[in-house]
């Protein structure tokens, strides 16, 4: 059976972030870094999973992208703010790629919606875009890397944690 996942903000080939982010991506070059994700997310994806990336796929320059080519799944994007490459690049690896999506009852964006939209129309927010930081509002849920021990996580498992969350807030 298709499992679905989410993650957000690999950043591929962005030398930076790990300087940016140097508890969570303790690596020493970004070859390091990038081996490790591609590792990790092949460990946990089988290639007929879903993943669904939140943004901020890679960066560096156009031609970092083909590292996306070892990954396993049948990959969806929402776009985030570094991901400024001409759109047929990122067609290459992702079969669906959107501004925004809904799923299971969740809006799933790059950068977190006003609180508005999930008063009304939404249960949640998976998003990314925070890095390691997180809103202190259950409703948010981030997805980039920096929560997910680096690779994709099961979507079942992230709505899980979000309603057992839930359920001890009302308590």
């Amino acid at each position: 059976m298709n499992r679905v996942f989410v993650i957000s903000d690999t950043h591929f080939g962005h030398k930076k972030v790990i300087e940016f982010e140097p508890v969570d991506r303790p690596f020493a070059t970004i070859e390091e870094h990038d081996r490790v994700l591609v590792e990790r997310w092949n460990a946990t994806v089988k290639p007929k999973d879903t993943v669904w990336h939140l943004g901020d796929v890679f960066m560096g320059g156009r031609d970092n992208h083909t590292i996306l080519g070892q990954l396993n799944g049948i990959k969806r994007l929402v776009l985030g703010n570094h991901d400024v490459y001409p759109l047929e690049i990122y067609q290459q690896y992702f079969g669906k790629i959107f501004g925004a999506a809904e799923l299971r009852g969740c809006i799933l964006t790059h950068v977190p919606v006003h609180p508005s939209q999930l008063e009304t129309r939404y249960v949640a927010n998976l998003h990314g875009h925070l890095h390691s930081k997180a809103i202190d509002d259950k409703r948010y849920i981030c997805v980039s890397v920096e929560h997910t021990a680096l690779a994709p996580r099961l979507l079942d498992e992230v709505l899980m944690t979000y309603n057992a969350e839930l359920r001890g807030a009302h308590k």
